[in-house]
Protein backbone atom coordinates (compact mmCIF):
# COMPACT_ATOMS: atom_id res chain seq x y z
CA UNK A 1 0.00 0.00 0.00
CA UNK A 2 1.14 3.55 -0.65
CA UNK A 3 1.89 5.65 2.44
CA UNK A 4 2.36 8.94 0.59
CA UNK A 5 -1.29 9.94 0.30
CA UNK A 6 -2.84 12.46 2.67
CA UNK A 7 -6.39 12.72 3.97
CA UNK A 8 -8.23 16.00 4.27
CA UNK A 9 -9.11 17.17 7.77
CA UNK A 10 -12.83 16.58 7.22
CA UNK A 11 -12.08 12.99 6.17
CA UNK A 12 -9.99 12.42 9.28
CA UNK A 13 -12.82 13.76 11.44
CA UNK A 14 -15.18 11.41 9.64
CA UNK A 15 -13.14 8.39 10.65
CA UNK A 16 -11.60 7.66 7.26
CA UNK A 17 -8.22 5.99 7.00
CA UNK A 18 -5.50 5.22 4.48
CA UNK A 19 -4.46 1.63 3.86
CA UNK A 20 -0.79 2.64 3.75
CA UNK A 21 -1.00 4.26 7.19
CA UNK A 22 -2.74 1.19 8.60
CA UNK A 23 -0.05 -1.08 7.21
CA UNK A 24 2.78 0.95 8.74
CA UNK A 25 0.96 1.07 12.08
CA UNK A 26 0.43 -2.69 11.92
CA UNK A 27 4.12 -3.33 11.26
CA UNK A 28 5.15 -0.97 14.05
CA UNK A 29 3.01 -2.82 16.59
CA UNK A 30 3.92 -6.33 15.46
CA UNK A 31 7.64 -5.65 15.40
CA UNK A 32 7.39 -4.26 18.95
CA UNK A 33 5.68 -7.37 20.29
CA UNK A 34 1.99 -6.37 20.13
CA UNK A 35 0.50 -9.21 18.09
CA UNK A 36 -3.21 -9.14 18.98
CA UNK A 37 -5.31 -7.44 16.29
CA UNK A 38 -9.05 -6.85 16.58
CA UNK A 39 -11.19 -6.16 13.52
CA UNK A 40 -14.73 -6.70 12.27
CA UNK A 41 -16.46 -7.53 9.03
CA UNK A 42 -18.38 -4.26 9.44
CA UNK A 43 -15.26 -2.06 9.48
CA UNK A 44 -14.90 -0.43 6.09
CA UNK A 45 -17.56 -2.76 4.67
CA UNK A 46 -18.56 -0.17 2.07
CA UNK A 47 -15.10 -0.65 0.51
CA UNK A 48 -15.36 -4.45 0.42
CA UNK A 49 -16.08 -4.54 -3.33
CA UNK A 50 -12.73 -2.81 -3.87
CA UNK A 51 -11.03 -5.25 -1.46
CA UNK A 52 -10.32 -2.36 0.90
CA UNK A 53 -12.42 -3.31 3.91
CA UNK A 54 -10.56 -3.56 7.23
CA UNK A 55 -10.37 -7.35 6.92
CA UNK A 56 -9.04 -7.12 3.36
CA UNK A 57 -6.38 -4.61 4.43
CA UNK A 58 -5.40 -6.70 7.45
CA UNK A 59 -5.08 -9.76 5.22
CA UNK A 60 -2.72 -7.85 2.95
CA UNK A 61 -0.71 -6.67 5.97
CA UNK A 62 -0.36 -10.26 7.16
CA UNK A 63 0.79 -11.41 3.73
CA UNK A 64 3.35 -8.62 3.45
CA UNK A 65 4.83 -9.32 6.90
CA UNK A 66 4.92 -13.14 7.14
CA UNK A 67 7.71 -13.27 9.74
CA UNK A 68 5.25 -12.72 12.63
CA UNK A 69 1.88 -14.42 12.96
CA UNK A 70 -0.70 -12.11 14.56
CA UNK A 71 -3.53 -13.25 16.82
CA UNK A 72 -6.58 -12.03 14.93
CA UNK A 73 -10.00 -11.40 16.43
CA UNK A 74 -12.99 -10.45 14.30
CA UNK A 75 -16.66 -9.79 14.94
CA UNK A 76 -19.86 -10.95 13.30
CA UNK A 77 -21.63 -7.82 12.04
CA UNK A 78 -24.77 -6.54 13.72
CA UNK A 79 -27.41 -8.50 11.73
CA UNK A 80 -29.70 -5.48 11.33
CA UNK A 81 -26.90 -3.21 10.12
CA UNK A 82 -25.92 -6.01 7.76
CA UNK A 83 -29.40 -5.84 6.22
CA UNK A 84 -29.28 -2.04 5.93
CA UNK A 85 -25.91 -2.30 4.18
CA UNK A 86 -27.41 -4.62 1.57
CA UNK A 87 -26.00 -7.85 2.98
CA UNK A 88 -29.29 -9.70 3.26
CA UNK A 89 -31.04 -11.42 6.16
CA UNK A 90 -29.00 -13.64 8.47
CA UNK A 91 -30.56 -16.29 10.66
CA UNK A 92 -29.71 -19.65 12.17
CA UNK A 93 -26.42 -21.26 13.13
CA UNK A 94 -25.28 -21.65 9.53
CA UNK A 95 -25.15 -17.87 9.02
CA UNK A 96 -22.62 -17.54 11.84
CA UNK A 97 -20.38 -20.16 10.27
CA UNK A 98 -20.75 -18.67 6.78
CA UNK A 99 -19.89 -15.20 8.07
CA UNK A 100 -16.68 -16.47 9.65
CA UNK A 101 -15.78 -18.38 6.50
CA UNK A 102 -16.15 -15.14 4.54
CA UNK A 103 -14.06 -13.30 7.14
CA UNK A 104 -11.29 -15.89 6.76
CA UNK A 105 -11.51 -15.53 2.98
CA UNK A 106 -11.07 -11.76 3.21
CA UNK A 107 -8.16 -12.21 5.61
CA UNK A 108 -6.59 -14.85 3.38
CA UNK A 109 -6.37 -17.38 6.20
CA UNK A 110 -8.03 -20.66 7.13
CA UNK A 111 -8.83 -19.67 10.72
CA UNK A 112 -8.58 -16.88 13.29
CA UNK A 113 -7.82 -16.79 17.00
CA UNK A 114 -11.08 -15.31 18.33
CA UNK A 115 -14.54 -14.89 16.82
CA UNK A 116 -17.07 -12.63 18.50
CA UNK A 117 -20.81 -12.11 18.13
CA UNK A 118 -22.70 -8.95 19.15
CA UNK A 119 -25.51 -8.58 21.66
CA UNK A 120 -27.89 -7.32 18.97
CA UNK A 121 -31.16 -9.22 18.52
CA UNK A 122 -30.62 -12.18 16.18
CA UNK A 123 -33.24 -14.42 14.57
CA UNK A 124 -33.02 -17.54 16.69
CA UNK A 125 -30.95 -15.77 19.36
CA UNK A 126 -29.41 -16.85 21.62
CA UNK A 127 -29.41 -20.58 20.83
CA UNK A 128 -28.62 -20.05 17.15
CA UNK A 129 -25.61 -17.89 18.03
CA UNK A 130 -24.36 -20.44 20.56
CA UNK A 131 -24.84 -23.25 18.06
CA UNK A 132 -23.08 -21.25 15.37
CA UNK A 133 -20.11 -20.43 17.59
CA UNK A 134 -19.85 -24.08 18.63
CA UNK A 135 -19.85 -25.10 14.96
CA UNK A 136 -17.08 -22.58 14.23
CA UNK A 137 -14.95 -24.14 16.95
CA UNK A 138 -15.69 -27.69 15.79
CA UNK A 139 -14.72 -26.84 12.20
CA UNK A 140 -11.45 -25.24 13.29
CA UNK A 141 -12.42 -21.82 11.95
CA UNK A 142 -11.41 -20.20 15.24
CA UNK A 143 -9.67 -21.17 18.46
CA UNK A 144 -11.86 -19.18 20.86
CA UNK A 145 -15.24 -17.46 20.86
CA UNK A 146 -16.56 -14.36 22.59
CA UNK A 147 -19.31 -11.75 22.63
CA UNK A 148 -19.51 -7.98 22.35
CA UNK A 149 -21.57 -5.43 24.28
CA UNK A 150 -23.35 -8.01 26.43
CA UNK A 151 -24.47 -7.10 29.92
CA UNK A 152 -23.61 -9.40 32.79
CA UNK A 153 -26.89 -11.35 32.77
CA UNK A 154 -26.90 -12.13 29.05
CA UNK A 155 -23.19 -12.89 29.23
CA UNK A 156 -23.76 -15.42 32.01
CA UNK A 157 -26.57 -16.98 29.99
CA UNK A 158 -24.38 -17.26 26.91
CA UNK A 159 -21.54 -18.74 28.98
CA UNK A 160 -23.92 -21.46 30.25
CA UNK A 161 -25.12 -22.18 26.71
CA UNK A 162 -21.54 -22.56 25.47
CA UNK A 163 -20.70 -24.80 28.43
CA UNK A 164 -23.63 -27.10 27.57
CA UNK A 165 -22.13 -27.39 24.09
CA UNK A 166 -18.75 -28.42 25.47
CA UNK A 167 -17.11 -25.03 24.86
CA UNK A 168 -16.35 -21.93 26.88
CA UNK A 169 -16.93 -18.22 26.45
CA UNK A 170 -13.53 -16.54 26.24
CA UNK A 171 -14.24 -12.81 26.07
CA UNK A 172 -16.71 -9.95 26.22
CA UNK A 173 -15.91 -6.68 24.48
CA UNK A 174 -17.65 -3.52 25.67
CA UNK A 175 -17.23 0.23 26.21
CA UNK A 176 -15.12 1.26 29.17
CA UNK A 177 -12.95 4.30 29.82
CA UNK A 178 -12.22 6.99 32.39
CA UNK A 179 -15.16 8.99 31.06
CA UNK A 180 -17.50 5.99 30.69
CA UNK A 181 -17.26 3.69 33.69
CA UNK A 182 -20.68 2.05 33.40
CA UNK A 183 -19.13 -1.40 32.94
CA UNK A 184 -17.34 -1.01 36.27
CA UNK A 185 -20.28 0.48 38.14
CA UNK A 186 -22.72 -2.15 36.86
CA UNK A 187 -20.55 -5.06 37.96
CA UNK A 188 -19.91 -6.24 34.40
CA UNK A 189 -16.12 -6.28 34.77
CA UNK A 190 -16.44 -8.15 38.06
CA UNK A 191 -18.79 -10.66 36.43
CA UNK A 192 -16.23 -11.26 33.68
CA UNK A 193 -13.62 -12.11 36.30
CA UNK A 194 -16.01 -14.48 38.07
CA UNK A 195 -16.64 -16.36 34.81
CA UNK A 196 -13.02 -16.34 33.65
CA UNK A 197 -14.03 -14.17 30.69
CA UNK A 198 -11.49 -11.68 29.31
CA UNK A 199 -12.95 -8.14 29.45
CA UNK A 200 -11.94 -6.16 26.35
CA UNK A 201 -12.52 -2.38 26.35
CA UNK A 202 -13.25 -1.37 22.75
CA UNK A 203 -13.41 2.40 23.36
CA UNK A 204 -10.78 2.94 26.08
CA UNK A 205 -10.39 6.60 25.11
CA UNK A 206 -14.10 7.28 24.61
CA UNK A 207 -13.58 8.67 21.13
CA UNK A 208 -10.94 11.09 22.43
CA UNK A 209 -12.85 12.51 25.40
CA UNK A 210 -10.84 10.38 27.86
CA UNK A 211 -7.43 11.38 26.47
CA UNK A 212 -7.21 14.46 28.67
CA UNK A 213 -6.22 16.46 25.59
CA UNK A 214 -9.52 18.31 25.25
CA UNK A 215 -10.10 20.77 28.08
CA UNK A 216 -12.16 23.91 28.65
CA UNK A 217 -8.99 25.96 28.09
CA UNK A 218 -7.85 23.87 25.10
CA UNK A 219 -11.04 22.71 23.35
CA UNK A 220 -9.25 21.87 20.10
CA UNK A 221 -6.87 19.47 21.84
CA UNK A 222 -3.92 21.44 20.53
CA UNK A 223 -4.85 20.79 16.90
CA UNK A 224 -4.72 23.54 14.31
CA UNK A 225 -7.89 24.57 12.53
CA UNK A 226 -10.06 25.66 15.42
CA UNK A 227 -12.43 22.68 15.29
CA UNK A 228 -13.89 21.76 18.66
CA UNK A 229 -15.09 18.13 18.80
CA UNK A 230 -16.73 18.69 22.19
CA UNK A 231 -18.83 21.61 23.37
CA UNK A 232 -17.54 23.74 26.23
CA UNK A 233 -20.39 22.65 28.49
CA UNK A 234 -19.17 19.05 28.36
CA UNK A 235 -15.52 20.08 28.78
CA UNK A 236 -16.42 22.22 31.79
CA UNK A 237 -18.26 19.27 33.29
CA UNK A 238 -15.27 16.91 33.02
CA UNK A 239 -12.70 19.55 34.04
CA UNK A 240 -12.14 17.96 37.49
CA UNK A 241 -11.13 14.74 35.74
CA UNK A 242 -8.88 16.29 33.09
CA UNK A 243 -7.20 18.36 35.79
CA UNK A 244 -6.59 15.24 37.88
CA UNK A 245 -5.23 13.40 34.85
CA UNK A 246 -2.57 16.09 34.52
CA UNK A 247 -1.77 15.78 38.23
CA UNK A 248 -1.47 11.99 37.98
CA UNK A 249 0.59 12.34 34.81
CA UNK A 250 3.10 14.47 36.72
CA UNK A 251 3.15 12.00 39.63
CA UNK A 252 3.69 9.01 37.35
CA UNK A 253 6.44 10.79 35.42
CA UNK A 254 8.33 11.58 38.64
CA UNK A 255 7.86 8.03 39.92
CA UNK A 256 9.01 6.34 36.72
CA UNK A 257 12.05 8.57 36.40
CA UNK A 258 12.94 7.91 40.04
CA UNK A 259 12.52 4.16 39.58
CA UNK A 260 14.69 4.27 36.48
CA UNK A 261 17.47 6.13 38.31
CA UNK A 262 17.29 3.66 41.20
CA UNK A 263 17.40 0.70 38.82
CA UNK A 264 20.33 2.15 36.89
CA UNK A 265 22.17 2.71 40.16
CA UNK A 266 21.60 -0.91 41.21
CA UNK A 267 22.60 -2.23 37.80
CA UNK A 268 25.65 -0.01 37.40
CA UNK A 269 28.42 -2.03 35.83
CA UNK A 270 26.02 -4.60 34.34
CA UNK A 271 25.38 -4.82 30.64
CA UNK A 272 21.58 -5.26 30.87
CA UNK A 273 19.48 -2.27 31.93
CA UNK A 274 15.93 -3.61 32.56
CA UNK A 275 14.16 -0.24 32.41
CA UNK A 276 16.15 1.12 29.49
CA UNK A 277 13.25 1.10 27.01
CA UNK A 278 10.37 1.95 29.34
CA UNK A 279 8.65 5.27 28.72
CA UNK A 280 9.28 7.60 31.66
CA UNK A 281 7.42 10.61 30.26
CA UNK A 282 3.81 9.40 29.85
CA UNK A 283 1.05 11.40 28.21
CA UNK A 284 -2.45 11.80 29.61
CA UNK A 285 -3.61 9.45 26.84
CA UNK A 286 -1.28 6.78 28.16
CA UNK A 287 -2.51 7.45 31.70
CA UNK A 288 -6.06 6.84 30.46
CA UNK A 289 -5.12 3.56 28.76
CA UNK A 290 -3.27 2.24 31.79
CA UNK A 291 -6.23 3.19 33.97
CA UNK A 292 -8.30 0.74 31.91
CA UNK A 293 -5.62 -1.91 32.48
CA UNK A 294 -5.57 -1.18 36.21
CA UNK A 295 -9.32 -1.84 36.31
CA UNK A 296 -8.75 -5.32 34.89
CA UNK A 297 -9.61 -4.73 31.23
CA UNK A 298 -7.62 -5.20 28.04
CA UNK A 299 -7.86 -1.90 26.13
CA UNK A 300 -8.34 -2.08 22.37
CA UNK A 301 -7.76 1.45 21.08
CA UNK A 302 -8.46 2.23 17.46
CA UNK A 303 -5.14 2.69 15.65
CA UNK A 304 -4.86 4.21 12.19
CA UNK A 305 -1.37 5.76 12.14
CA UNK A 306 2.19 5.07 13.26
CA UNK A 307 1.94 7.93 15.76
CA UNK A 308 -1.07 6.26 17.39
CA UNK A 309 0.75 2.92 17.43
CA UNK A 310 3.74 4.51 19.15
CA UNK A 311 1.42 6.12 21.71
CA UNK A 312 0.14 2.66 22.62
CA UNK A 313 3.64 1.20 22.81
CA UNK A 314 4.52 3.94 25.29
CA UNK A 315 2.05 2.35 27.73
CA UNK A 316 4.04 -0.87 28.01
CA UNK A 317 6.31 -1.76 30.90
CA UNK A 318 4.69 0.41 33.55
CA UNK A 319 1.36 0.80 35.29
CA UNK A 320 -0.53 2.93 37.77
CA UNK A 321 -0.25 2.47 41.51
CA UNK A 322 -3.33 1.90 43.66
CA UNK A 323 -3.06 5.49 44.91
CA UNK A 324 -2.91 6.89 41.37
CA UNK A 325 -5.95 4.86 40.33
CA UNK A 326 -7.83 6.10 43.40
CA UNK A 327 -7.08 9.71 42.51
CA UNK A 328 -8.54 9.19 39.04
CA UNK A 329 -11.56 7.33 40.41
CA UNK A 330 -12.27 10.10 42.90
CA UNK A 331 -12.18 12.73 40.15
CA UNK A 332 -14.37 10.60 37.87
CA UNK A 333 -16.83 10.11 40.75
CA UNK A 334 -16.96 13.87 41.26
CA UNK A 335 -17.70 14.43 37.57
CA UNK A 336 -20.49 11.86 37.63
CA UNK A 337 -22.04 13.52 40.68
CA UNK A 338 -21.57 17.02 39.25
CA UNK A 339 -19.23 18.11 42.04
CA UNK A 340 -16.49 20.66 41.44
CA UNK A 341 -13.15 19.81 43.03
Amino acid sequence: FSSKKKLKKKDLRGGMYLAGDLQMAYNTLLESGVTFVDTSESYGSKMAKKSLSAEHILGRCIDDNPAIDPLVASTFANPWMHILNGGGVRFGRRSVVKALEQTCERLGTSSIELYQVPAALYLGFPNALADGLSDCLDRGLCNYVGVTNMGKYRMRSMARKMERRGASLTSNQFAFSLTNRKAWKSGLISACKDLGVIPFAHTPLDGGLATGLYTNTNPSGGKAGGNFPYDLKKLNRIQPLTGMMETVQSKVKSRLQREKRDEQSRMKGYRDQPMGNINTDPTTTQIALNYVVAKGCVPIPGIKTVAQAEEVLGCLGWGLTEEEVQLLDSAADAVERGIKL
